[in-house]
C-alpha cells in the first residue's frame, strides 16, 4: 500500500505542474509502448530508439552489442559471438524481457522463455525500440520488465532498390549480406539474406581449442494496399546457426570440449489492418507462428534435442471518440497463445522424452486521453487466462506533461507485471537431475518510474533523467537440496536506479550520444537479509561520437562502453562462493568513405585496446579485432 500511494503521489505531482502548450519536438513514433502507435513526445514510458543510421555508423554485427549501450540494459555473454547472450533490463531476469520481431513474439520456450540474442544479427534491422518498465498489462507474460521491438529493413521507394555488403577480418571472420526492396503499385516487398561465420577464440581459460559460430539469416516482408483503408501483410524470418562451446558441467568452469549446438528459428506472421469512419476506427487481425529447434552434439553424437513452438492470433480494435489534436481513444484486444515444448535427452543405452503444452487467452483494454494539448494519460488493464496456473490481472498507468516554454517533458508510468513459469521450471529438464514443480505460481512485479526530458542549447541537445523502482515477489529460483527443483522464493526483491540519456549536436557534423545507468538490485537472503543480485553491474555508461565530413561522404565513429564491477558465482567450488568481476571498458572505432553513389569502403576496430575481461565468471571474451568491407547500393 505504501508503494502504491507513493507512486501515485509522484505521478499526480508530475502531472499537475504548470500549464503550457504541447511540444512535439520528439518526432519518433513508438509502436510498442501502447496498444496503438504514438509520437514519442506523448509516450509516458521510458523509451530508447536505435535507427538504421546508428547501426551502419557503428557497423554492428550483433544487435546485442548496440543494445548494451542503452540506458538500463546489462549484457552477459558466455564467451564470443554465438555464445548464450542474456539481456537484463533494470536488474530484472533475462526472461522478464519480451522481444517482438516484426509483430511476432520471439521469446524461446526451449531457452527458458528468454530471447536468444546471440541469434540476432543486424544487417536486416531497420529500427529498435526499447520500452522499460512493466508492460504486462499491454503484452502479457515475458513483458514483466520491458519490451524490445525489432523492425526489419523497409525500402518504400517507387522502384526496387538493392543493397549488398561483404567484409572479413580477425578470427577468420566472414560477413556477407544482400537486400532488395521497394514498391510496385499497391505492392511493397523486402527480401534480405546474410551469412556470418567466425572461427572465434577459446572461451575457456585453458587450452587452445577455438569456439566458432556461423549463422544464416533470411527475412521477407510483403504488404498489399488493397484499398485506401485495407492493408494486408505477410512476413517470414528464418535463421540457422551452429555454435561451438566448452563443457562446464563437471568442473563448473568451461574446459576445451568438442561440443556444438545447432539452432533453427522460424517466425511467420500474416495480418490485415482495416480503417473505417475516416480512420477514427482501426481494427487489425494477425496470426503468428514461431518455431525453435535446438540439437546438441558431443563429438558428433547428438545428446539432446529441444523443440518449441508458439502460435496464436491477436484481434484488436480501437476507436477515437474525438478528432485530433485532443484525443480520447479506447482500444480493446483479444489474443490467444498456444505453446508446445518437446524435450529429448539421449543417454548411454537409452533416452528420455518430455512433451508438454499450455494455452493462454489474454483480454486487454487501454484508454488514452489527451484532455489538452500538453497532457497525455493512458490506463491499461489485462486479464490472462492460462490453463496451467492461476489466472492473473495486471494494470498500467502512464502520464506525460509537456511545457513548451522551457522545452520540458515530464513522463511517468506505474504498472504491474507477471512472468509465468517456464516449461523447464514446471516439468523438469534432465532426467534424474532436475525435477519440475507443477505447483509454481507466476512471478509478480510492481514498479514505477518518473523522469524529466529536457531540451537545451537552442534545441541542439536533449537529456532525459529517469528514476525507477520495482518490487518482485514469488521469484522462481532453484532449490538444490534435498532435490534439485524450482520453487517460489519467499520475500521481495527490490530494484531501483537512475537512467540518463543524452543526445547532443556538438557541431554541425559532430553528434554525441551518451548514457549512464545506476542499478541497485537486491534479493532476500533470509532473516531479513539482502544481497546484490548476480550479473547486475551497479554502474554502466556509454559514449558515442559520430563525425561526418567531406560533404558526408566520409565518417568516423567512436564508441566507448563502460561496465562496472559486478557479482557472479564460482561454480568450480562447493559451496559456490560469490566473486566479483572486474570493471572493464571497451573502445570501438569505425570509419567509412563513399567512393561513389554505389560503393562505400569501411573498416572498424573492435575492443581497440585489447581489454581482457569476463562478464560471466570463467568465460573469456574476444580480444582486439580488425575488419574491413565494402557496401554496394543499387538505386
Amino acid at each position: 500500500m505504501k508503494f502504491l500511494l507513493g507512486a501515485l503521489a509522484l505521478i499526480f505531482g508530475a502531472l499537475t505542474l504548470g500549464a503550457a502548450n504541447a511540444n512535439e519536438a520528439l518526432e519518433n513514433v513508438i509502436t510498442r509502448a501502447n496498444r496503438t502507435a504514438l509520437p514519442q513526445a506523448r509516450v509516458g514510458s521510458a523509451v530508447s530508439v536505435v535507427d538504421r543510421d546508428l547501426i551502419e555508423q557503428r557497423q554492428t554485427i550483433l544487435v546485442s552489442d548496440i543494445l548494451q549501450d542503452l540506458p538500463g540494459i546489462a549484457v552477459s555473454r558466455l564467451g564470443g559471438p554465438g555464445a548464450q547472450t542474456q539481456l537484463r533490463i533494470r536488474g530484472a531476469e533475462a526472461n522478464h524481457l519480451l522481444v517482438v520481431i516484426d509483430g511476432v513474439v520471439a521469446n524461446d520456450p526451449t531457452a527458458g522463455d528468454e530471447f536468444t540474442f546471440e541469434q540476432l544479427t543486424a544487417w536486416d534491422i531497420e529500427r529498435l525500440e526499447v520500452v522499460r518498465g512493466p508492460q504486462s498489462a499491454l503484452w502479457g507474460s515475458d513483458a514483466l520488465a520491458g519490451v524490445v521491438n525489432v523492425t526489419t529493413r523497409r525500402d518504400t521507394g517507387d522502384r526496387l532498390r538493392g543493397r549488398a555488403f561483404a567484409e572479413g577480418g580477425s578470427f577468420d571472420t566472414t560477413n556477407l549480406g544482400a537486400h532488395i526492396g521497394g514498391n510496385i503499385g499497391q505492392f511493397s516487398g523486402n527480401l534480405s539474406a546474410s551469412w556470418f561465420d567466425t572461427a572465434g577464440e577459446n572461451i575457456s581459460r585453458t587450452g587452445d581449442e577455438k569456439d566458432g559460430f556461423n549463422i544464416l539469416t533470411a527475412n521477407l516482408n510483403t504488404v498489399f494496399q488493397a484499398t485506401d483503408d485495407l492493408r494486408l501483410g505477410l512476413s517470414a524470418r528464418h535463421s540457422d546457426s551452429t555454435t561451438e562451446f566448452d563443457n562446464s558441467f563437471v568442473t563448473g568452469l568451461p574446459i576445451d570440449s568438442n561440443i556444438e549446438s545447432d539452432v533453427q528459428l522460424t517466425f511467420l506472421r500474416a495480418y490485415a489492418d482495416l480503417a473505417l469512419f475516416n480512420r477514427r476506427s482501426n481494427s487489425s487481425l494477425q496470426v503468428t507462428y514461431a518455431l525453435s529447434e535446438r540439437d546438441n552434439f558431443t563429438v558428433g553424437r547428438r545428446t539432446s534435442k529441444q523443440d518449441g513452438d508458439r502460435h496464436g492470433f491477436v484481434l484488436q480494435t480501437s476507436w477515437d471518440f474525438t478528432p485530433s489534436p485532443n484525443e480520447y481513444r479506447l482500444t480493446l484486444a483479444l489474443d490467444y497463445d498456444k505453446e508446445e515444448f518437446d524435450q529429448l535427452d539421449i543417454e548411454f543405452g537409452g533416452s528420455a522424452s518430455l512433451t508438454e503444452d499450455r494455452d493462454t487467452m489474454g483480454y486487454a483494454a487501454e484508454f488514452m486521453a489527451q484532455p489538452w494539448d500538453s497532457l497525455n494519460l493512458t490506463a491499461s488493464l489485462r486479464y490472462d487466462d492460462n490453463d496451467k496456473f492461476k489466472n492473473k490481472t495486471t494494470y498500467r498507468l502512464t502520464g506525460v506533461y509537456r511545457i513548451d516554454a522551457t522545452d520540458t517533458r515530464l513522463h511517468t508510468s506505474l504498472g504491474t507485471g507477471m512472468k509465468k513459469p517456464t516449461f523447464l521450471d514446471l516439468f523438469g529438464f534432465f532426467p534424474d537431475f532436475f525435477t519440475g514443480n507443477p505447483d509454481l505460481k507466476p512471478e509478480e512485479s510492481a514498479g514505477f518510474d518518473i523522469g524529466v526530458d529536457q531540451g537545451f542549447w537552442n534545441g541542439r541537445g536533449r537529456v532525459d533523467l529517469t528514476w525507477f523502482y520495482a518490487e518482485l515477489t514469488d521469484e522462481i529460483t532453484t532449490l538444490f537440496f534435498p532435490v534439485n527443483t524450482a520453487i517460489n522464493a519467499e520475500g521481495t526483491s527490490r530494484r531501483q536506479g537512475l537512467e540518463v540519456d543524452l543526445r547532443l549536436a556538438l557541431l554541425e557534423q559532430l553528434d554525441m550520444q551518451a548514457s549512464y545507468t545506476y542499478t541497485d538490485s537486491k534479493a532476500p537472503t533470509g532473516e531479513n537479509g539482502k544481497a546484490t543480485e548476480l550479473r547486475r553491474p551497479r554502474h554502466m555508461a556509454a559514449l558515442n561520437l559520430n563525425y561526418g565530413f567531406l560533404g558526408q561522404r566520409a565518417g568516423v565513429n567512436l564508441n566507448v562502453s563502460y561496465t562496472g564491477d559486478q557479482k557472479d558465482q564460482d561454480f568450480s567450488q562447493f559451496p559456490s562462493p560469490i566473486v566479483t568481476l572486474d570493471a572493464y571498458t571497451l573502445v570501438n572505432l569505425t570509419a567509412s568513405y563513399r567512393i561513389s553513389e554505389n560503393f562505400t569502403l569501411y573498416a572498424r576496430a573492435e575492443n581497440l585496446f585489447d581489454e581482457q575481461y569476463e562478464n560471466v565468471f570463467g568465460y573469456r571474451t574476444p580480444g582486439a579485432g580488425y575488419y574491413a568491407g565494402v557496401r554496394l547500393n543499387i538505386r
